[in-house]
């Protein structure tokens, strides 16, 4: 499934990381978290060295100025959209274990997850 997005500034939190520092990345979410942000969340993943083994940028924040510590803009554009199964705890990581293994045509700009507040989530690939 494809899907045009409008341009989104997202306020949040921010590391450099890859896929190997999966402690990290817990812990990024770990301290968002307790920022118990009400609404939709975005984790966005931008500025990569090369693909999905080298080391990204991730943002994990909302639409909401909740803090001023760190922003990014999803840019717009088409993306690849996949749907994550929210009733699988691991859903999120089997999604992106699906997105490696696939031949989807990624451009490595900006790519983001998508909490909505209604519990779904989506996986979102710029093409």
């Amino acid at each position: 499934m494809h899907a045009a997005v409008t341009e989104k500034l997202i306020y949040g939190k921010r590391i450099r990381t890859n896929n190997q520092n999966t402690d990290k990345i817990l812990s990024l979410w770990e301290e968002f978290l307790r920022l118990n942000i009400k609404g939709d969340i975005y984790a966005v993943y931008h500025n990569y060295s090369s693909d999905f083994t080298g080391d990204y940028d991730l943002h994990i924040g909302s639409e909401e100025k909740f803090i001023d510590e760190s922003s990014v803009m999803i840019l717009a554009g088409n993306y690849h959209v996949v749907e994550v199964d929210n009733t699988d705890p691991q859903g999120v990581f089997h999604a992106w274990v699906d997105i490696w293994k696939s031949d989807i045509r990624r451009a490595y700009k900006t790519d983001f997850e998508y909490y909505s507040k209604d519990g779904s989530i989506k996986i979102f690939l710029s093409i």
